[in-house]
């Protein structure tokens, strides 16, 4: 680690995913800690960057792995912006990287989700640079998608041992215990600390201002409904605005999330308002519309879910990983006790869902969401402080 004065943390978002969330995370964590140290990220990401990386804080863009990849790119139907093979991919983004952290000097390095990267990309610098590593996790991992042997398994599991400071899990362990979960050995659940979630707060008092704002009367019915990113949200989207003309009295906000494919009718514009519905392309005010709603209609991600926590909303799931052993239903599914929570992998559901959600007074669960740790971010400042041996 550097003897300069001024610490220097940087953060690699992993952006190979369907989502948002890494870089929503990272961000939330980024603007935590930018002031005792000046905070860096680096991600693929373009439309949502411009959102969620704090404006005290600085990033690199990379050229991500949608235009990059012909079979990313043809989500979009675009075509990769320049002809590469996977592993010329890989390369172009490693170089990149390698430069942003021989020049930045970090003493501090962020890894999200993957120890490697995606592609094993981050290897040459999480071997090399001497300074403080850190992999940050959401805790519950997609079990289809093989992410407990891409974490802890071959290379990556050798890294975790023999380079990485600590496994920082954003989540409360009294929803997911990730040590006991996935069976760690003694090495790497020594090095693991539940932080609790990592969200950005919404106070009580400003979700008053913004039900005000949206021109609600009292007894009036507020639903927010989005899919995170958007990609593959696309029939959850489609089905909620089903809903908005079935249901005329009903004020809706719905975000369409800009990694969506489905076409948006104005070009020149972000937000299109009819009758009981706005319609967002996407909006830096999400945490705000989850945490003001009445019901909250979501695909269960990460961000989404801890946004709506922060209110009293009640909570539909419709994970498009649909499979009860990945991350959007098996989250959702432990918050259950929490709160008036519903989950399905069926989305020909949401119409009765939708009707019993509002027609009713919920699950009869007590609401518990005000036991849940949302303080991950500063229990990771603190954490960060004492390994950098920093005074306060």
């Amino acid at each position: 680690m550097s003897n300069r004065p001024g610490k220097r943390a940087i953060f690699f978002v992993y952006d190979r995913g369907t989502g948002i969330g890494h870089l929503r995370r990272l961000g939330c964590l980024a603007r935590r800690l930018q002031g005792r140290l000046s905070c860096l990220i680096v991600t693929g990401h373009r439309s949502a960057a411009h959102w969620f990386v704090p404006e005290e804080c600085e990033y690199v863009h990379l050229p991500s792995w949608d235009s990059l990849l012909e079979d990313k790119a043809r989500y979009w139907d675009r075509r990769p912006f320049v002809v590469l093979d996977e592993a010329g991919a890989v390369r172009l983004r490693k170089a990149i990287l390698t430069a942003v952290v021989e020049a930045f000097e970090p003493d501090v390095i962020f890894v999200d989700h993957l120890p490697l990267g995606a592609g094993e990309e981050l290897a040459e610098v999480i071997e090399d640079r001497r300074c403080l590593k850190y992999l940050v996790t959401r805790g519950v991992l997609n079990e289809t998608a093989n992410l407990r042997r891409l974490v802890f398994g071959g290379k990556a599991g050798r890294y975790l041992d023999a380079y990485y400071h600590r496994i920082l899990v954003a989540t409360d362990r009294k929803v997911f215990d990730f040590a006991a979960q996935y069976n760690l050995g003694p090495a790497i659940r020594e090095k693991t600390v539940h932080t609790g979630y990592v969200a950005d707060g919404v106070p009580h008092d400003t979700v008053k201002t913004v039900r005000e704002d949206r021109g609600l009367k009292d007894g009036d019915l507020w639903v927010v409904a989005s899919a995170g990113g958007g990609q593959l949200g696309e029939p959850l989207i489609e089905g909620c605005l089903e809903l908005v003309r079935a249901y005329p009295d009903v004020t809706f906000d719905i975000v369409r999330g800009p990694r969506s494919n489905i076409a948006w009718p104005r070009r020149h514009r972000d937000l299109v308002e009819t009758g009981n519905l706005r319609l967002h392309k996407e909006t830096h005010e999400m945490p705000f519309l989850h945490a003001g709603a009445d019901l909250v209609i979501s695909s269960g991600g990460y961000n989404s879910l801890l946004e709506a926590l922060q209110g009293n909303a009640r909570i539909l799931c419709f994970p498009f990983w649909r499979d009860r052993r990945d991350e959007q239903y098996r989250h959702a599914a432990r918050l259950r006790q929490f709160v008036d929570l519903e989950v399905s992998l069926d989305l020909s559901e949401l119409p009765g869902m939708f009707a019993r959600a509002i027609g009713s007074t919920g699950r009869g669960v007590p609401d518990r969401r005000a036991e849940l740790d949302f303080d991950g971010a500063a229990a990771i400042e603190r954490i960060v402080h004492r390994d950098l041996g920093l005074t306060a």
